[in-house]
């Protein structure tokens, strides 16, 4: 059941037991110069709404101290916050225990993300959070897909270098400069993630990539002996286009979300068998828009669902990439080693 209210009604939802999404937003046809923000349901309100798993809450011009009655929803699995006024948020967030989606994108003027609860599995947030939580936010087990968006997109160059290095290369060398088995978990048989992305609003891929190309797809052959105990996994890269999606009701989320699949095989030439991994991408953008996908594929998550075995890996000589329904202006792909760490360090204290 899906229920939009206008600005300010909200006075029906405590005889709404059974409500699963409710919509609450501010139409962005109203101009914020008119100040008013939305006073939200008291908590006892709020807890007759015990069943809610999608609330949207954008453009109501909310504040710090105006969340406190999120702690009484207990089956949010989506939040959306967007477009508010927030400087900081309370740790109420991280005490969502069901909450997988969250949007806080276009809140200008918030300082640091939240603290966010273990079970978050998407966010979307703005680029200028993301070079001061992006290392942070590997702490997040089941984490797998970081999504930037920039509205003020024409006002700042990101393809211009700074000290050698873009805000993109920035962020993925922080990523990549942490121990790289503490970011995805090595078994499957568990809810943790086992692959990570991130979206971010650029144009072009960072040049450090090694493997780079032009076209819809990906496609390199292997170096002799390219696996190792060292090696850790396939770091992926493409620009493309996202934005102003549109998701399946029967999900059961709202229809914001515009989402793609990068899809890695490793292929062995002599028997043409394929080891194939798939990672979701996707953005929380209104507009259609440059971005670049970065995606980060350990070795062992095609492993262990073929079930091959280690010792063998080398036969594998062929790896490629693809992105499902997109066109595709650039690709990179950058083996992972155990040393990279090092590197990519040291690359973050020269910027």
């Amino acid at each position: 059941m899906l229920v939009t209210l206008p600005f300010g009604n909200y006075q029906i939802v405590r005889n709404l037991s059974k409500l699963k999404v409710l919509s609450l937003r501010r139409s962005r046809k109203v101009k914020r110069q008119t100040g008013d923000s939305l006073m939200l349901p008291s908590s006892w309100e709020f807890h007759c709404l015990r069943k809610l798993k999608s609330l949207d809450l954008s453009g109501c011009n909310l504040s710090d101290n105006q969340t406190a009655a999120l702690m009484n929803l207990p089956s949010l699995l989506e939040l959306n916050l967007s477009r508010n006024k927030f400087i900081s948020l309370p740790d109420i967030i991280s005490r969502l225990s069901q909450l997988r989606y969250l949007n806080i994108k276009q809140c200008q003027e918030l300082k640091e993300l939240p603290k966010l609860p273990p079970s978050i599995e998407e966010l979307y947030a703005e680029d200028f959070l993301a070079k001061h939580s992006i290392a942070k936010l590997q702490m997040y087990p089941r984490l797998n897909l970081v999504s930037f968006t920039n509205y003020s997109f024409v006002q700042q160059s990101y393809t211009k270098e700074s000290n050698g290095s873009s805000v993109l290369d920035e962020i993925l060398g922080s990523f990549l400069s942490h121990d790289m088995d503490n970011v995805v978990q090595s078994s499957l048989n568990c809810d943790y993630r086992v692959t990570c992305s991130i979206v971010f609003p650029e144009c072009a891929i960072p040049t450090w990539f090694k493997h780079q190309s032009v076209g819809e797809k990906m496609l390199l052959e292997l170096p002799i002996n390219w696996y190792n105990d060292k090696f850790k996994g396939f770091a992926i890269c493409c620009a493309t286009h996202m934005g102003a999606g549109v998701l399946n009701p029967d999900s059961g989320l709202s229809k914001k979300y515009d989402y793609a699949f990068v899809k890695a095989k490793l292929i062995c030439k002599d028997d043409l068998e394929v080891l194939e991994k798939e990672c979701k991408v996707g953005t929380a953008s209104r507009t259609y828009g440059s971005c670049v996908c970065f995606v980060y594929i350990p070795l062992y998550a095609s492993l262990q669902v073929s079930g091959t075995d280690f010792g063998k890996i080398n036969q594998y000589s062929l790896f490629e990439a693809s992105l499902h329904g997109r066109i595709v202006r650039q690709w990179g792909v950058h083996l992972i080693y155990e040393d990279e760490r090092t590197l990519f360090a040291k690359k973050i204290r020269k910027s």
